[in-house]
């Protein structure tokens, strides 16, 4: 499940396929990727990522992170959207949020936000991605921990994958980034990096508290039967 594909510059790049669902069929390889910042600084990345026959680019950085590392692979590619999970200009809250707290798994509040709070920018989302033509597509954010996060969740639930193949999913974004000083910055508390499964699963319990089934989010986001019933297809 989650298998990494290994490029030079790109450290968490994976698949969201080879999961297993409660109706048995495992999700599909190449439809769905998810990834931290999408550097094209090595020649034999670009050419993998065009191996790839990417189709749409998802860039849920805020602006001002988009102003400072611009995205390089947007131009490879037919679609590319950007997806403001972070509500405002630039992505500091979390940080914030780190400095009020002494729990260590506090990011599921912050998910939770991003679901509650940019539900406009989330369906437009699924609403592109649910085109006949958007896929294969990759998922980003910085690290491809947090927003990208989110977004997996939201896909893998509505595909039936169960919650402890979630969690194992996202708890793997650590070890594959806490090296990269790109992305871990000096200085910073250290548990807005960290994908701890507590996380995930505080996540899990927050939002079936609100919804009583994933698909009752993607009502709340305004998608009709029709486009819900495309979104819980993607992958399978």
């Amino acid at each position: 499940m989650g298998k990494r594909i290994k490029f030079k510059g790109i450290v968490n790049f994976r698949e969201l396929g080879d999961f297993n669902t409660i109706n048995d069929p495992l999700t599909q390889n190449g439809r769905i990727y998810r990834s931290s910042m999408l550097f094209a600084d090595e020649a034999a990345d670009v050419e993998k990522m065009k191996d790839l026959g990417i189709q749409t680019i998802f860039d849920l950085r805020s602006p001002k992170e988009i102003e400072r590392h611009p995205n390089q692979f947007k131009k490879l590619v037919p679609h590319y959207l950007t997806i403001n999970l972070s509500g405002g200009a630039d992505a500091g809250r979390s940080l914030e949020m780190s400095k009020t707290t002494d729990d260590p798994y506090f990011m599921k509040l912050r998910y939770m936000e991003y679901l509650e709070e940019a539900k406009d920018e989330i369906a437009k989302l699924f609403r592109q991605l649910i085109q006949p033509d958007s896929l294969p597509a990759v998922v980003h954010c910085s690290a491809g921990k947090d927003r990208t996060g989110v977004i997996s969740y939201l896909l893998l639930k509505m595909a039936g994958v169960p919650i402890e193949e979630i969690v194992a999913d996202y708890q793997v974004s650590y070890g594959y980034i806490k090296n990269d000083v790109r992305i871990i910055k000096e200085g910073h508390q250290q548990n807005i990096y960290h994908s701890y499964p507590e996380i995930m699963e505080g996540l899990d319990q927050l939002f079936t508290a609100q919804y009583a089934d994933v698909a009752d989010y993607f009502v709340s986001l305004g998608l009709n039967a029709d486009e819900i019933k495309l979104v819980r297809g993607l992958l399978l």
